[in-house]
């Protein structure tokens, strides 16, 4: 009787545990096809407190398991051989099928955007959003990924969700696109800038702000006061940029980084800002 009763239990326990790594349909690298990466950088830190929302814009949205798969194996190959990188640059992709494809996946760096490729998770929506949304199969299946990185650890509960044009200066890019951007925005972990009628905007915490994104506040509106910003203390040894004889350390203000040259500038933006107080333009 004692062991029926214990078999109950265990069915029941299990029955009412629900997670939200279940509820994803995932496509591993194998699974899609991947070609190996040239190399292999690990993430420095995990758990991490930021999501980054890009749209692949070309090629288009798909639909079913084939094309999906196809469009994957296609922006990997125009990453490593169109733009030199090691690896397909997102973390994961999403398809309007309602699948999530391994990208680079929860452990290593990417390279979707300087400053945030080893501090946020980059997660593509395959297919160009400037003009309509992903269908709802897609943004649950991202919705559903966010929640299943709380899960096992590999994000913070107190995460935030940011675009790519939000993650560098102003005209950089457009992605995710205007619709994409939009519904972004509308998402309650969104940080959402600080101008117009936006008074319930999010604010970034501060040190865990880019530096690129520093710069770029810099040279917009702040240059009077860009002492206010420093790196952080606790920015690993490797992270010191040496530009001929002239060394930025963890204890440099981005006062001196203002007139790097431009092709150094992506370097320099890898480090994080603590005491950033003002609002991202």
């Amino acid at each position: 009787m004692k062991s029926i009763v214990l078999v109950y239990l265990l069915f029941i326990t299990v029955a009412h545990s629900h997670s939200a790594c279940d509820e994803i349909s995932f496509v591993t690298r194998i699974g899609w096809g991947a070609r190996e990466p040239t190399s292999i950088t690990n993430l420095t830190s995990k758990p991490l407190s930021f999501f980054v929302v890009h749209h692949a814009e070309d090629p288009p949205s798909c639909y079913d398991d084939e094309s999906c798969i196809e469009r994957v194996r296609e922006i990997q190959i125009f990453h490593q051989n169109s733009q030199d990188w090691v690896d397909i640059g997102y973390h994961f992709l999403v398809g309007e099928n309602g699948k999530v494809y391994e990208g680079r996946g929860w452990d290593r760096q990417a390279a979707y955007s300087p400053g945030w490729n080893n501090d946020a998770y980059g997660i593509c929506f395959i297919g160009n959003f400037n003009t309509s949304s992903p269908n709802e199969k897609a943004l649950k299946a991202a919705h559903s990924w966010i929640k299943c990185g709380i899960e096992r650890r590999y994000v913070t509960k107190d995460f935030y969700v940011i675009t790519h044009r939000q993650s560098q200066r102003p005209g950089y890019t457009t992605c995710p696109g205007d619709t994409l951007f939009n519904v972004v925005r509308s998402w309650p972990q969104a940080y959402k800038q600080k101008n117009g009628d936006e008074s319930k905007s999010r604010s970034l915490p501060a040190k865990i702000v880019a530096l690129s994104q520093a710069l770029s506040s810099v040279a917009n509106s702040w240059k009077d006061i860009v002492n206010s910003f420093k790196t952080s203390r606790s920015t690993p040894i490797t992270r010191i940029i040496r530009l001929g004889s002239t060394h930025f350390d963890q204890r440099s203000t981005v006062l001196k980084a203002i007139d790097i040259p431009a092709n150094k500038a992506s370097e320099f933006s890898n480090a994080i800002v603590i005491d950033y107080n003002l609002p991202l333009k």
